[in-house]
């Protein structure tokens, strides 16, 4: 079957499938659906239970039989058909069949056979494997899954629609966070955005929303995960819940650097960047930001540093990087902020590659069924806009954290492999499996990695992730402070590397 390709597209997905995860109110589901990296995806949702879906439920049976193994029966198909390593990384995929297709037949509703397929996907012990939610389609059939694949490739993402629900709609408080030592921790707050102006300062602890325990939600979710996969997953929880309608409100309760409990209400605006709609994915906003800052060392001397960050590897971003490589042409060293990028489009990754490397290089192989493809780069020497454009030759740090992954960790491990730069921050997600998406008989879209990936120097980042060179986390002490650590270091080790 042939799968839409997404190479290494791992994504913090904003589903139209929700579950009440903070009290009453509903964050949207996000890179739950696909837990990665290891993680034997048995779900939150479905809480590791193993329990047989027919004892779960009570409700009122909405899909049928025929129907439910129809989608479970084309998921494990399409995972024998096209899984990059015929041993399935050491798992018995028939026997997986043979367990769990008797609960998949006694499934009530979509949700319940979502949970078995995941509990199926998660035995692979593999990032890039998850079901994502789709529209409801006509009553299928397992013949449907004779129809061309491309039907599915065609398939448009569900919109989510406006609404003062917590979660739904495209707008935020320009708060963005972090899990540090079980709290989510404020780690930017957006210029001119209305956390900036209602006074939200980074190092506090986000608490509650809606008098709602956030602190409490990522107890529970530490329960049924690693503590890494806290770090990645809980951003989402969160981050995701503090989205809403244009101009709705969120009351939000905060604990500053002395302890005390901050209550404000604010409003949300539209999300910064560009929209886009990607295949089967629901829509995605990118966004890309660059600036310039001076170094002054404690010997007086200046290095001038350009910063470029940007949230996700789709389309539009391809061209705001070229017009910051051009803009930042004339600095001394350059920081790209990939923390809590979460990846895209993998061939993005030498499209940006070339503005950075002199020579000609490979960022790594994708190993698929009896097929490579080498991530090759050509160094840049004119902009589309035709004027000329040299490789930028300068000391490069990215900054990395447990957030960081797929494309993001193609780019800078592949990079960091060829030396050509050095990472700060802390290890990455470790989910770096090139993937491709198929339409299930339902109208689910199935996410499944078609391919390995290693780096030019036969490095495998699944599971390894990309290492630090310099190991630098980031504290809520100094958070409070105003400090970005990962940050600072970096401008000091390219001060350093200029004026050595």
């Amino acid at each position: 079957m042939n799968a839409e390709p997404l190479v290494s597209a791992y994504f913090a997905i904003q589903s139209p499938f929700q579950e009440p995860l903070l009290g009453h109110h509903t964050f949207k589901r996000t890179s739950f659906i696909m837990i990665a990296a290891g993680i034997a995806l048995s779900s939150l949702s479905a809480c590791s239970t193993n329990k047989k879906t027919s004892t779960q439920a009570v409700h009122q049976r909405t899909v049928s039989e025929v129907d439910a193994l129809a989608d479970f029966d084309a998921m494990w198909t399409i995972v024998s058909n096209t899984h990059f390593d015929t041993d399935y990384n050491g798992t018995d995929w028939d026997a997986v069949r043979d367990e769990l297709r008797p609960q998949a037949a006694e499934a009530q509703n979509r949700r319940q056979i979502r949970r078995v397929m995941n509990e199926a996907l998660g035995r692979l012990g593999q990032s890039h494997f998850g079901i994502l939610p789709g529209a409801p389609t006509k009553t299928a059939t397992a013949a449907d899954t004779s129809k061309k694949d491309s039907e599915g490739s065609k398939t448009d993402a569900v919109i989510p629609k406006e609404s003062n629900s917590d979660g739904e709609g495209n707008a935020d408080t320009g708060i963005d966070v972090r899990i540090i030592d079980g709290q989510a921790i404020v780690s930017s707050v957006r210029d001119q955005s209305p956390a900036k102006l209602a006074g939200v300062k980074t190092g506090w602890i986000l608490s509650k929303a809606r008098n709602s325990s956030i602190t409490d939600r990522l107890d529970e979710l530490a329960q049924s995960v690693s503590a890494d996969e806290v770090s990645i997953h809980g951003v989402s929880m969160v981050t995701s819940g503090l989205q809403g309608a244009v101009d709705s409100t969120i009351d939000l309760t905060f604990i500053d650097g002395d302890n005390n409990e901050i209550e404000l209400n604010i409003t949300r605006e539209p999300m910064p960047g560009e929209f886009i709609k990607f295949g089967n994915l629901p829509p995605l906003s990118t966004h890309l930001s660059y600036s310039r800052f001076t170094n002054i060392s404690d010997s007086g001397e200046t290095t001038e540093i350009g910063l470029i960050a940007f949230n996700i590897w789709m389309v539009p971003i391809a061209p705001k990087f070229e017009r910051a490589m051009y803009e930042l042409r004339d600095v001394d060293g350059l920081i790209i902020d990939l923390r809590g990028n979460p990846g895209g489009i993998g061939q993005l990754s030498s499209s940006i590659g070339r503005f950075l490397l002199s020579e000609k290089g490979s960022l790594g192989t994708m190993s698929m069924r009896g097929a490579d493809l080498e991530f090759n780069i050509e160094p840049v020497i004119v902009t589309t806009w035709g004027e000329p454009l040299n490789p930028f030759t300068g000391p490069i740090a990215v900054l990395s954290d447990s957030g960081t992954a797929s494309t993001s960790e193609v780019f800078a491990g592949g990079l960091q492999s060829l030396g050509r730069i050095e990472v700060f921050g802390t290890r990455s997600a470790g989910m770096a499996l090139p993937a491709g998406m198929d339409k299930l008989p339902s109208g689910d879209v199935l996410l499944h990695a078609i391919a390995d990936f290693v780096t030019s120097t036969g490095y495998q980042l699944e599971h390894g992730g990309v290492v630090p060179d310099h190991e630098v986390p980031l504290t809520r002490k100094d958070l409070l402070n105003g400090i970005d650590s990962p940050k600072q270091t970096a401008s000091d080790w390219i001060a350093e590397s200029i004026n050595q």
